[in-house]
């Protein structure tokens, strides 16, 4: 794929070569954290020095290097961005108050929403030089080859997750769930799909290998996969092939389902993690999503909603309304829904399997609606966008914001489901995306106009 623009006006190009070679380092280091996170997870998370983890490091680096790309104008200039900047005001009233009294859990608890500071590092990086558009698809090319890693260590982590050693934290080395590696699966897909690279018959195999994991699993997880994919398909007119995909994977499935019933039985997990990687857990899962399934996962999904009723009737009904509870306290012992396990070293949960209902506790409803408007402005500035580049015939850039849209969306479906925007692991990933797509728009929108293909 060639550079989008050999050159763009002053305002989207900074004329200091030492600054255009540190935002170049940066973005292959960022790149790096990036596919660390995606292998390895939350051991990889551990990386650093406490309190400075490889996630802090790189945010605190990036804020260097924006800061002398000199786009700091031109990164909130966007309604998205703009009101990212209020959000991200408010959240920090709600948390610097309770830091002297929780401390570091206060500010590990605002990260929700501060972790967005990596979309202007992002935005920066592309208005700086538009060029390391193409430079960061070529570095997510590298995405593909590692599937292999991730579905070694989604299986390690599922069967032997006790046998991994802890090297840098109370997690071990590997230590990657369904949840991360769902999203990542659906933006591998959505790649290949746009036609960025080509990938053999044994990668595709291999993908829905670590698929059927995901979707024996993690039931959000694998909203997460198909929803955006499905849309993507949609978007790029891949009916026939959207069509062909659906009738073989219900063919395959109901074969083994035949097989599983004939010659096995079908005994119910403990847990979500103990679910059995077969045609029957799925169909449990799906059950459990849109109606009553077995008592392991309407179980799991009970408790949730009853959480978010007890969050629900404190803010939107209660004393909490303006302000929500703030950052720090744990929501978990509050709320009266503590999941830790004394045996295990791993931290607790503190929120609420939901990045929306995380916020509405946190922030109150003026922290929700603004979450809200984030949201919406984004997907109406990427929607946008697409309708223009198609009605221009600019297709290269049509393939890159449906990417970027359907990329954001499987870890926003995740988001409303588990605990993720709340951890590195995959809220750098989500701001980062946030700001690739918002970055990406601009750049299009300073074009004379070149088109952007391979």
């Amino acid at each position: 794929m060639r550079d989008t623009q050999e050159t763009l006006t002053d305002t989207f190009k900074t004329e200091s070569r030492s600054s255009l070679i540190g935002g170049d380092r940066y973005l292959a280091f960022l790149a790096i954290v990036l596919l660390g996170y995606a292998v390895m997870g939350k051991g990889f998370a551990y990386l650093g020095f406490p309190p400075l983890y490889v996630g802090e490091i790189a945010f605190l680096s990036g804020i260097i290097v924006f800061l002398r790309s000199g786009a700091f104008i031109g990164a909130v200039s966007t309604l998205p961005a703009t009101l990212l900047v209020a959000l991200m005001t408010l959240v920090l009233v709600r948390t610097l108050p309770f830091v002297g009294q929780y401390g570091f859990d206060a500010l590990r608890d605002s990260a929700i929403v501060i972790y967005g500071g990596f979309a202007f590092i992002t935005i920066g990086l592309l208005l700086e030089d538009a060029r390391r558009i193409n430079v960061a698809l070529r570095y997510y090319g590298t995405m593909l080859t590692s599937l292999p890693a991730m579905f070694v260590g989604l299986l390690l982590a599922k069967y032997w997750g006790d046998e991994i050693p802890m090297l840098y934290g109370p997690v071990p080395i590997v230590d990657i769930g369904p949840s991360a590696v769902g999203t990542h699966l659906a933006g591998t897909m959505v790649f290949v799909l746009i036609g960025y690279r080509r990938v053999s018959f044994l990668w595709a195999v291999l993908w829905f290998a670590t698929l059927a994991l995901v979707c024996a699993t993690n039931r959000g997880a694998t909203l997460a996969v198909i929803v955006p994919i499905a849309i993507a398909m949609l978007a790029l007119g891949r009916y026939r092939q959207m069509l062909v995909t659906v009738v073989m994977t219900i063919g395959i499935f109901a074969a083994l389902l035949a097989l599983e019933s004939t010659f096995g039985d079908f005994e119910e997990a403990k847990d979500s993690m103990d679910r059995p990687v077969s045609a029957h857990q799925i169909v449990e899962n799906a059950k459990s999503i849109i109606g009553q399934s077995g008592e392991q996962a309407e179980g799991t999904k009970q408790w949730r909603l009853n959480w978010w009723d007890v969050i629900i009737n404190d803010t939107i009904y209660g004393p909490n309304f303006w302000t929500g509870r703030g950052f720090g306290i744990n929501l978990a012992d509050a709320d009266g829904f503590y999941a830790g396990d004394p045996r295990n070293p791993r931290p607790p949960t503190r929120s609420p399997h939901s990045a929306h209902m995380t916020l509405l506790a946190r922030a109150g409803i003026p922290g929700l609606m603004l979450w809200a408007l984030v949201l919406v402005s984004w997907f109406a500035l990427m929607t946008r966008a697409i309708l223009s580049a198609r009605t221009r015939g600019h297709e290269r850039w049509v393939e890159l914001f449906i990417f970027i849209a359907c990329y954001t969306l499987a870890i926003l479906i995740n988001a409303s489901f588990d605990v993720v925007l709340e951890g590195p692991m995959q809220g750098i990933w989500f701001w980062c995306l946030f700001g690739f797509g918002v970055g990406s728009v601009m750049v299009y929108r300073a074009q004379p106009f070149t088109d952007f293909r391979r």
